[in-house]
């Protein structure tokens, strides 16, 4: 795809792995969502991040039944981590804007259209699930939420960022902006959305948090500790790849 030649309204990237379990009814109700919704001409970009099950069939299923909607599927193996994945989609999309999300649709589909409407006075808008007029359907564990809420403070310690809750998928980017920022990114997996705000906080990018509807996903393959292990190391390699200069900044 060319994202200069061949502009787009809207492009909505979706990063995939191992979502058999999650993908349907949930991926047909957001499509007929979108079609009814959507003013204007947009694109799906889904990323099959190395996954070894059934979700590159449930994809291509879905791409050919609504046919009539612009619908790409990258896809490559091994698993390479969901920000290798974001990072694919975002730098193959040709919106003018450009909305990530999960492919579990934990958050509302309506949301997107305050997130859309808000990148006319800002560069990003991303969500927040900590904001008193977030609401929540169905919270998550509260194990689940402290370590969450331990990892926002550790990121805003480690890397001077001030939000109420970094690790929410569901943010909106100026095309342009989106497009500059991945293509500096250097981290693979859970941390990248610390990276992506450090980033945009460094290249004097303005940045606003909106609250969201959303429920907890039961089938979440996230490791509670694990991966908060893994994101608070990645934390150091994002200050050291600042300072060695590989951000291009």
């Amino acid at each position: 795809m060319d994202s200069i030649e061949n502009p787009l309204p809207l492009s909505i990237v979706i990063p995939c792995y191992k979502e058999e379990k999650r993908l349907e009814p949930g991926l047909s109700r957001a499509i007929d969502y979108l079609s009814s919704h959507v003013q204007g001409r947009f694109e799906l970009i889904f990323v099959n991040d190395g996954s070894t099950d059934r979700t590159v069939e449930i994809l291509e299923a879905a791409k050919q039944h609504y046919a009539g909607i612009p619908m790409e599927i990258a896809s490559y193996l091994p698993n390479r981590g969901k920000g290798y994945a974001v990072r694919t989609g975002v730098l193959h999309s040709r919106g003018n804007q450009v909305l990530v999300m999960d492919a579990d649709f934990s958050i509302e589909l309506s949301e997107m259209f305050k997130f859309l409407a808000a990148l006319d006075a800002v560069d990003i808008v991303i969500g927040t699930k900590k904001h008193r007029l977030t609401q929540t359907l169905k919270p998550q564990d509260p194990l689940r939420r402290f370590l969450g809420k331990g990892y926002t403070v550790l990121a805003g310690i480690v890397l001077g960022l001030r939000f109420s809750d970094i690790t929410c998928s569901f943010k909106a980017f100026r095309g342009e902006v989106a497009r500059d920022i991945f293509r500096r990114q250097k981290i693979n997996r859970w941390s990248y959305d610390s990276e992506t705000l450090f980033l945009a906080k460094k290249l004097r990018y303005t940045t606003r948090e909106l609250p969201v509807k959303w429920h907890h996903e039961e089938q979440s393959r996230v490791s509670p500790f694990i991966d908060t292990l893994r994101s608070s190391r990645e934390l150091l390699a994002i200050l050291s790849n600042y300072y060695t200069g590989k951000y291009g900044l």
